[in-house]
């Protein structure tokens, strides 16, 4: 609830007397109080006016507000490689025995939607590298895919990376999107986790 907007005049005429009030400049019923009283409440509205005049433009405004889409990390399997796993807080993990690992999950930001940041959140102890991307594809089956981010993971890492010029605007008619997750050359002594992807966008 929006505080109201109040306008009270202070400007209170009084009339005068024929034959009995004498024009004055001076004094509680002179010209110059109640020309000054009547300036003061003019200016008094002109400010109400100017405030209500602010609020109507706000409402045909739209506030852009910075808003995040959450990825679960529960990557789906690529043909011909390890795929990732998941603890039971849904942290995707290297396989035990595996020293690489790779997979997909899909992602639905809103149609429009101006992309900002990509962020990965995770665990790489070891010297094998780690690759979070975020992808796009055309819709039509063609063997094209486009990386608009790219988070790389060592030790702890919390990353947040720009998204490449001119593919910030979603475009959910002519692209599908995913965030893929790549290891290799990992040791099976490291420990390498993915606890959490986000994707921060505005609806402008």
């Amino acid at each position: 609830m929006t505080d109201s907007i109040i306008f009270t005049p202070a400007f209170k005429h009084t009339p005068w007397v024929d034959t009995r009030d004498r024009v004055s400049a001076s004094g509680p019923n002179g010209f110059n109080i109640r020309f000054d009283t009547l300036q003061k409440d003019l200016e008094s509205l002109s400010g109400v006016v100017k405030t209500i005049d602010t609020a109507i433009k706000l409402t045909g405004q739209h506030i852009a507000v910075e808003r995040k889409l959450s990825v679960a990390p529960a990557f789906a399997p690529l043909a011909g490689d390890a795929s990732w796993e998941l603890d039971t807080n849904g942290v995707a993990v290297r396989p035990a025995t595996a020293t690489s690992a790779r997979g997909i999950v899909a992602v639905a930001p809103p149609d429009g939607a101006k992309l900002l940041k990509f962020r990965a959140l995770g665990t790489n102890t070891g010297s094998g590298t780690l690759n979070v991307l975020l992808v796009r594809s055309p819709i039509a089956q063609v063997a094209t895919q486009q990386i608009m981010s790219r988070v790389v993971g060592t030790g702890t890492y919390d990353v947040s990376e720009n998204i490449q010029a001119g593919m910030e605007r979603v475009d959910m008619n002519g692209f599908r999107y995913s965030v893929k997750a790549s290891l290799v050359s990992a040791s099976t002594s490291d420990t390498v986790t993915i606890a959490s992807v986000q994707i921060s966008y505005i609806l402008d």
